[in-house]
Protein backbone atom coordinates (compact mmCIF):
# COMPACT_ATOMS: atom_id res chain seq x y z
CA UNK A 1 0.00 0.00 0.00
CA UNK A 2 2.95 2.61 0.53
CA UNK A 3 4.62 1.57 -2.63
CA UNK A 4 0.61 3.20 -3.86
CA UNK A 5 0.65 5.87 -2.30
CA UNK A 6 4.31 6.88 -2.63
CA UNK A 7 4.02 6.87 -6.54
CA UNK A 8 0.53 8.52 -6.07
CA UNK A 9 2.27 11.73 -4.12
CA UNK A 10 5.65 11.20 -6.44
CA UNK A 11 2.90 11.84 -9.73
CA UNK A 12 0.77 14.60 -7.86
CA UNK A 13 4.56 16.74 -7.38
CA UNK A 14 5.88 15.79 -10.88
CA UNK A 15 2.36 16.78 -12.06
CA UNK A 16 2.58 20.34 -9.84
CA UNK A 17 6.48 21.29 -11.25
CA UNK A 18 5.77 20.69 -14.75
CA UNK A 19 2.64 23.03 -14.47
CA UNK A 20 4.43 25.36 -12.91
CA UNK A 21 7.34 25.14 -14.92
CA UNK A 22 4.77 25.54 -18.32
CA UNK A 23 2.96 28.15 -16.52
CA UNK A 24 6.24 30.16 -16.32
CA UNK A 25 7.87 30.05 -19.19
CA UNK A 26 4.38 30.94 -21.15
CA UNK A 27 4.88 34.24 -18.85
CA UNK A 28 8.18 34.87 -19.40
CA UNK A 29 7.24 34.41 -23.07
CA UNK A 30 4.36 36.82 -23.04
CA UNK A 31 6.33 39.46 -21.89
CA UNK A 32 9.39 39.18 -23.62
CA UNK A 33 6.93 39.52 -26.46
CA UNK A 34 4.77 42.47 -25.19
CA UNK A 35 7.79 44.45 -24.38
CA UNK A 36 7.26 44.49 -20.38
CA UNK A 37 10.73 44.06 -19.69
CA UNK A 38 11.44 47.49 -19.20
CA UNK A 39 13.03 49.69 -16.30
CA UNK A 40 10.85 51.98 -13.72
CA UNK A 41 12.52 55.07 -12.09
CA UNK A 42 11.09 55.88 -8.79
CA UNK A 43 11.97 58.89 -6.71
CA UNK A 44 10.50 61.73 -5.15
CA UNK A 45 9.38 65.39 -4.89
CA UNK A 46 8.73 68.35 -2.29
CA UNK A 47 7.19 72.08 -2.31
CA UNK A 48 7.25 74.18 -0.07
CA UNK A 49 6.46 78.09 1.01
CA UNK A 50 9.40 79.26 0.94
CA UNK A 51 8.84 82.03 3.63
CA UNK A 52 12.23 83.90 3.23
CA UNK A 53 13.14 83.32 -0.34
CA UNK A 54 16.46 81.45 0.43
CA UNK A 55 15.80 78.55 -1.50
CA UNK A 56 16.38 76.41 1.40
CA UNK A 57 13.85 74.63 3.55
CA UNK A 58 13.93 75.77 6.68
CA UNK A 59 12.05 74.86 10.25
CA UNK A 60 8.42 76.33 9.77
CA UNK A 61 8.47 76.36 6.05
CA UNK A 62 5.21 74.54 5.72
CA UNK A 63 4.43 72.53 2.57
CA UNK A 64 2.55 73.65 -0.09
CA UNK A 65 -0.08 70.85 -1.51
CA UNK A 66 -1.33 70.59 -4.78
CA UNK A 67 1.27 71.06 -6.99
CA UNK A 68 1.66 69.64 -10.51
CA UNK A 69 5.02 67.78 -10.97
CA UNK A 70 6.40 66.74 -14.55
CA UNK A 71 9.62 64.96 -15.97
CA UNK A 72 10.60 65.26 -19.61
CA UNK A 73 12.67 62.43 -21.20
CA UNK A 74 15.16 65.52 -22.38
CA UNK A 75 17.59 62.75 -24.57
CA UNK A 76 14.73 61.72 -26.41
CA UNK A 77 12.86 64.54 -26.79
CA UNK A 78 9.38 63.53 -24.90
CA UNK A 79 7.51 65.07 -22.68
CA UNK A 80 5.92 64.05 -19.58
CA UNK A 81 7.33 60.47 -19.99
CA UNK A 82 6.10 60.13 -15.84
CA UNK A 83 3.02 59.05 -14.16
CA UNK A 84 0.68 62.03 -12.67
CA UNK A 85 1.87 63.17 -10.02
CA UNK A 86 0.56 65.92 -7.72
CA UNK A 87 1.85 66.92 -4.23
CA UNK A 88 0.07 66.20 -1.48
CA UNK A 89 -1.03 68.13 2.28
CA UNK A 90 2.66 67.70 3.03
CA UNK A 91 4.03 68.84 -0.20
CA UNK A 92 5.44 65.54 -1.45
CA UNK A 93 4.75 63.66 -4.86
CA UNK A 94 6.09 59.98 -5.86
CA UNK A 95 7.65 60.08 -9.27
CA UNK A 96 7.65 56.89 -11.68
CA UNK A 97 9.23 56.80 -15.03
CA UNK A 98 8.82 53.83 -17.24
CA UNK A 99 11.82 53.46 -19.41
CA UNK A 100 11.36 51.31 -22.74
CA UNK A 101 14.00 48.70 -23.28
CA UNK A 102 16.06 50.08 -19.82
CA UNK A 103 17.55 52.33 -22.37
CA UNK A 104 20.39 55.19 -21.54
CA UNK A 105 17.82 58.47 -21.17
CA UNK A 106 18.69 62.22 -19.47
CA UNK A 107 15.10 63.29 -17.59
CA UNK A 108 14.49 66.57 -16.45
CA UNK A 109 12.10 67.16 -13.13
CA UNK A 110 9.91 70.16 -13.00
CA UNK A 111 7.18 71.65 -11.14
CA UNK A 112 3.67 74.04 -11.99
CA UNK A 113 4.13 77.41 -10.24
CA UNK A 114 1.26 77.75 -8.61
CA UNK A 115 -1.15 81.20 -9.36
CA UNK A 116 -0.24 83.33 -7.11
CA UNK A 117 3.38 82.39 -6.37
CA UNK A 118 6.91 82.50 -7.85
CA UNK A 119 9.62 80.02 -7.85
CA UNK A 120 12.76 80.21 -5.26
CA UNK A 121 14.57 77.43 -6.47
CA UNK A 122 15.58 76.20 -9.52
CA UNK A 123 12.74 75.65 -11.99
CA UNK A 124 13.87 72.39 -13.78
CA UNK A 125 16.51 70.02 -12.72
CA UNK A 126 18.25 67.73 -15.08
CA UNK A 127 18.73 64.16 -13.58
CA UNK A 128 21.83 62.66 -15.65
CA UNK A 129 24.78 61.97 -13.53
CA UNK A 130 24.60 58.39 -12.45
CA UNK A 131 21.17 57.91 -13.46
CA UNK A 132 21.04 54.27 -13.10
CA UNK A 133 23.56 53.93 -10.04
CA UNK A 134 20.60 56.14 -8.28
CA UNK A 135 18.08 53.05 -8.94
CA UNK A 136 18.69 51.79 -5.87
CA UNK A 137 18.74 55.36 -3.58
CA UNK A 138 16.11 57.82 -3.79
CA UNK A 139 16.83 61.72 -4.51
CA UNK A 140 14.11 63.96 -3.08
CA UNK A 141 13.97 67.19 -6.36
CA UNK A 142 12.73 69.86 -3.89
CA UNK A 143 10.65 73.37 -5.00
CA UNK A 144 10.13 76.46 -3.12
CA UNK A 145 7.89 78.88 -3.65
CA UNK A 146 7.10 82.40 -2.29
CA UNK A 147 3.77 84.82 -2.68
CA UNK A 148 4.29 87.19 -4.98
CA UNK A 149 3.86 90.79 -3.50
Amino acid sequence: MSKVLEFFLGSILITTLTIAFLFFSALHYILEISGITDCVWHSSARTWIDSNGDGLVNNGEPPLSNVEIHINDVKNQLVNVGWHATTNMYGDAQLNVLIPNCSDTVVEVYADTPEGYRMTTRPRIEVNRDFWGSLGTESIYSFGFIPKK
